[in-house]
């Protein structure tokens, strides 16, 4: 400014001239000043839902909040450990009812494919019914988040000593300093204390820290469907860890949406995985939830991954519907049971909510920068936008 204003004495006309030259170039310096705000602004991509930006995955209605919390009773809670430039990873916890250390739920769990760790799943299929939150977190932390899980239970409901934690794990070493073992059995307490209902908190956040999905930054993702009241009016919830597929797989509302965003491209790295859970008020068995969490199957291939040999994808479903005490004095259970006739608009309704749980998981991940200086790109949401109007034409 020193420079601009010497220029301007050092013009040999008139003090009325000079005014007017000044005025003119100030005017031009405050356009231009107001140019490079504006185009600052602009290349700032926030964050939404892939519904707020226009797009609509499958026919079946949300729920209040397109989330699995949608389901009464089910609760969702993170703890994030963001920390310096290496620590990049969490726990979320997945409570399904309040009383679910003392009253089981019917329940069941798939593996689509079993790179990866799971724990309780075995007991879960053998009983049929789940009787601990679920919890999401990465690898090397299993054991941690285990032993806090444990640890809540025996101080809280000391004469309930003999449940099985459920705890699933994604690799999110790319960003995140996993051997470094930051997570404690703490920071599982703490996710279980912090779980809330109405709206979940997605993107980067508790166990979906450090996790990327499709060669953009991924996480936590929710969704949900509620039939009509003539197809019951059960709602289906769905909440997802994203840590898989290649760029190039990526599909969105059938849009193949990972060959038109080229920029930013990920270096080649391991194949990841999906922890899909599922929700819903719908008195189903054990053996209708191995069905529902079958069908999740079709809604991850539809994002485009075909669950490579390197993955490992598991997905638990359980039913708030019937809950069973830990004792009874005749020893018999009395159940409700939705007939199988009816099953087929809840398979739709989980096949739309676990697509869209997972594009969610990308649109509301934010770029992140980690161990060793690597950066993972959030999806471009204003190019998405332009990529699925073209498909649409």
């Amino acid at each position: 400014m020193k420079t601009f204003f010497k220029k301007i004495r050092s013009i040999e006309t008139s003090v009325d001239m000079r005014l007017l030259i000044l005025i003119a170039l100030m005017g031009v310096f405050l356009a231009c000043s107001i140019y490079s705000v504006n185009v600052e602004s602009t290349n700032t991509d926030t964050r939404a839902r892939v519904r707020d930006i226009g797009i609509q995955i499958g026919n079946i209605p949300t729920g209040t909040h397109n989330a699995i919390t949608d389901v009464a009773g089910v609760k969702v809670g993170h703890v994030t450990l963001n920390e310096g430039d290496s620590i990049r990873t969490g726990v979320t916890a997945i409570l399904p009812s309040d009383d679910i250390w003392t009253a089981r739920l019917f329940g069941a769990a798939h593996t689509i494919h079993g790179n990866g760790e799971a724990t309780g799943i075995a007991r879960i299929n053998q009983a049929g019914w789940i009787e601990s939150p679920i919890l999401l977190t990465n690898t090397l932390s299993v054991g941690a988040v285990h032993d806090g899980v444990v640890r809540y239970i025996v101080k809280r409901y000391p004469d309930n000593n003999i449940v099985l934690p459920i705890v699933a794990e994604c690799y999110d070493g790319g960003l995140n300093d996993i051997s470094g073992l930051h997570v404690t059995a703490q920071h599982a307490i703490e996710a279980i204390e912090n779980a809330t209902d109405g709206p979940v908190t997605e993107g980067s956040v508790g166990g979906g820290t450090g996790m990327r999905c499709y060669g953009f930054k991924a996480g936590i993702g929710t969704a949900s469907r509620v039939l009509s009241e003539e197809q019951g009016g059960w709602t289906v919830g769905v909440l997802v860890n994203s840590n898989g597929g290649r760029r190039s797989q990526l599909r969105i509302d059938g849009v193949p949406v990972g060959k038109e965003i080229v920029g930013s491209p990920p270096k080649l790295g391991r194949d990841g995985s999906f922890i899909i859970v599922i929700a819903t008020d719908a008195p189903l068995t054990h053996r209708q939830l191995k069905q529902l969490a079958i069908r999740a199957t079709h809604g991850l291939a539809r994002t485009g991954t075909p669950s490579t040999d390197g993955s490992g994808e598991f997905v638990i479903a359980f039913s708030t519907a019937n809950i069973f005490s830990n004792r009874t004095e005749t020893g018999t259970f009395q159940i409700k049971m939705l007939v199988n006739g009816r099953l087929s608009s809840l398979f739709q309704a989980v096949i739309e909510a676990t697509e869209e749980a997972i594009v969610n998981s990308m649109t509301m991940a934010t770029t992140t920068t980690g161990r060793n200086g690597r950066t993972m790109h959030a999806i471009p949401l204003a190019e998405l936008q332009k990529v699925m109007k073209a498909h649409r034409r």
